[in-house]
């Protein structure tokens, strides 16, 4: 008799213990799917969707993080192959109702400055551009064509002929000058009034 008392007055306890065993469980699951790290494997730039593996798992197309989205608006599409964090805002099982959050470094695509002042970009196709705020420079440079800026002046390279501007003036690099298809340069010849042309420095 004192048994079936006792299991009267536990069973309902017992059964609440039970289900909050199984919402634990269900509170443990959603926070381990909560934030995951993972890997592009494929990317839709005209949809803005990425696919992304964690684990065995493998997203659906899913949104990922543009730099801005607003009235200030800037794209950039993540490579198969880039780390990233997978935010799952709605909590469940699946990852449908997940954002891509890139740009972790990883063996695949690791950093490319490692100075706390030098802002560095590049692109696959050897393009790149930085600022060294230290030193208030600026280099932007693609393939031979390269652009060198600082508060001194400029200077722009293609190949070997270019210009640099500072305060004391304009300089000319390299190669010959020219206007409207005619030599202007030093080496281009004068005439003298009613005699031969003469080369060499301009009067």
């Amino acid at each position: 008799m004192f048994d079936a008392i006792l299991r009267m007055q536990l069973g309902p306890i017992v059964e609440r213990l039970a289900e909050l065993e199984t919402e634990i469980e269900d509170l443990r699951r959603r926070g381990e799917n909560h934030n995951r790290i993972g890997t592009v494997v494929a990317v839709n730039p005209g949809g803005r969707r990425c696919q992304v593996s964690h684990g065995e798992l493998r997203t659906p197309w899913i949104k990922y993080f543009s730099p801005a989205a607003g009235e200030v608006n800037e794209t950039r599409h993540p490579s198969v192959g880039e780390q990233c964090l997978l935010i799952n805002y709605g909590a469940g099982d699946g990852s449908a109702q997940s954002v891509a959050l890139c740009g972790i470094e990883s063996a695949s695509f690791p950093g490319v400055s490692d100075s706390a002042e030098l802002h560095r970009r590049t692109y696959p196709d050897g393009t790149e551009s930085s600022y060294e705020h230290a030193a208030h420079a600026f280099n932007w440079k693609n393939g031979p064509l390269s652009v060198k800026a600082d508060r001194a002046g400029v200077e722009v390279m293609l190949g070997g002929v270019g210009f640099k501007v500072t305060a004391a003036g304009f300089s000319h690099i390299g190669g010959a000058v020219d206007h409207d298809g005619k030599n202007i340069g030093k080496d281009h010849k004068h005439k003298n009034s009613g005699g031969p042309s003469i080369g060499g420095e301009p009067a």
